[in-house]
């Protein structure tokens, strides 16, 4: 027992040690993107980007450090503000799935040919939410009143705001400082802070699920099961993935086991797409806060275009031998 704990623990400390510098590095991109509040800016702008407000809301949400849950409530703040739905969606899908933290870090995990898939994926997955919600808006599906079940302008810093949507930003020790007049590097040094403490506690739990999962999960299951990129392997991973609350640090992390033990590459990236994108938290507030149809339109658009990106990816890796090679990543 005693042994089989440090080769668990040395596992973990060599695993910690090597993904830090990645690690490091989107946390200070992040912090830099939070201290001059540039995604911030982009948000508060959607409204007045007109026919552009799409393509805006998925260069915000790639380069924003929010989580899916940390999302809902710029999403409910920007509708209820007149904000039209399609690049409210749109941020709201986009925001799980890139960060500059979440690039960095899926770049050590898998390889940088995965980081540039994920940020490629992200950016579909942006334009296919919001073409598919433009035009579905156009159609009346959403119809009238409104997107909120609820009424008026929602501020999320508000005492009297809907209690999903309670939130404490104002009195981060960050904001804090910068309200208190501190000059821009005191402010840089504590929103990285707050983001070593934020993300590094999934960067932890993820790298230790995928040194359990690599020590004690047999290859030939894996490899037995899903190691064939069937459209149905495709499909099961991908339902599998919808309810998962894992965050895309996570993901990268376990997914790096997963591949190791045999894994697919289009089951891989339906892992990799469907469970930040698709959180119970996330789906239980917009299921609370939102009409029906607005929930259920966008899960069919996480599900189908997790599918659609899955599905081609395994078609691509299947007929060109190079692009397969290029996913091979071991560290």
């Amino acid at each position: 027992m005693k042994e089989e704990l440090l080769h668990l623990g040395g596992a973990l400390a060599w695993e910690l040690w090597h993904v830090m510098p990645f690690f490091l590095l989107g946390v200070a991109i992040g912090a830099v993107i939070r201290t001059y509040r540039l995604h911030v800016r982009m948000r508060d702008s959607l409204g007045r980007f007109g026919a552009y407000a799409i393509p805006a809301a998925i260069l915000v949400g790639t380069i924003s450090p929010l989580c899916s849950c940390g999302s809902i409530p710029v999403f409910v703040s920007l509708v209820s503000s007149g904000v039209p739905l399609a690049p409210a969606l749109t941020l709201l899908l986009v925001s799980p799935l890139m960060s500059p933290s979440g690039y960095t870090i899926t770049a050590w995990e898998l390889g940088p040919a995965w980081a540039n898939l994920k940020l490629f994926s992200a950016l579909f997955m942006g334009a296919f939410a919001g073409g598919i919600t433009f035009l579905l808006e156009r159609k009346g599906f959403f119809g009238n009143p409104g997107v909120l079940l609820v009424s008026g302008k929602i501020d999320i810093h508000a005492p009297d705001c809907p209690g999903e949507l309670s939130c404490n930003c104002g009195d981060q020790w960050s904001n804090r400082l910068a309200r208190s007049g501190r000059g821009k590097a005191v402010v840089f040094l504590a929103k990285a802070w707050e983001l070593v403490l934020t993300t590094g506690k999934f960067t932890l739990l993820g790298v230790a699920i995928a040194v359990i999962a690599e020590r004690y999960i047999p290859r030939e299951w894996i490899a037995g099961y899903l190691g064939e990129g069937t459209a149905w392997n495709v499909l099961l991973v991908t339902i599998f993935s919808v309810p998962l609350h894992v965050n895309e640090i996570t993901a990268a992390a376990i997914l790096y086991s997963l591949l190791g033990l045999g894994l697919a590459k289009g089951p891989a990236l339906a892992f990799l797409i469907g469970g930040p994108v698709t959180s119970i938290p996330a789906m239980s507030v917009l299921v609370t806060m939102c009409r029906r149809r607005v929930a259920a339109a966008f899960l069919g658009i996480c599900v189908s275009g997790t599918l659609i990106l899955a599905l081609a990816f395994q078609l691509l890796v299947d007929r060109f031998s190079a692009v397969n090679l290029l996913f091979e990543y071991a560290k």
